[in-house]
């Protein structure tokens, strides 16, 4: 299998870090590369610099939002895996990104090697 090029679309840089070495650390073995966007809009000029497999979307961004960045990047590539993240447990902005077409939702609140897992085999399985 091959390994993954990740983005991380999230306005909040510790969160952005974080997250970023919470994959390294836990999924080595399945990520090639990891690019962190600081915004929607930024995350959407990556897509079109470079192929990723994965983007992990936060919904409140400057500029452009995680779902119409998310809506934007899935009708351009549709190949690639959107998993939102976001500290919203609302089913109005999970049914949001999902109607954009996020795959998954994980709440910030919650994110752990287990729920990460969970999201990625998503991608995995296909």
């Amino acid at each position: 299998m091959k390994k993954q090029k990740v983005l991380i679309a999230d306005d909040n840089p510790h969160f952005s870090k974080a997250l970023k070495f919470m994959l390294l650390d836990s999924f080595q073995d399945k990520i090639d590369d990891i690019v962190i966007a600081k915004d929607g809009e930024e995350c959407l000029k990556e897509l079109n610099h470079r192929i990723y497999d994965m983007v992990f979307m936060d919904i409140n961004m400057p500029k452009v939002n995680g779902i119409e960045a998310t809506r934007e990047a899935t009708t351009l590539y549709r190949n690639l895996v959107v998993i939102a993240v976001s500290f919203h447990s609302e089913m109005k902005y999970v049914v949001q990104m999902i109607e954009a077409g996020a795959r998954s939702y994980i709440i910030k609140d919650e994110i752990c090697p287990e729920s990460l897992s969970k999201a990625l085999s998503i991608e995995y399985a296909c």
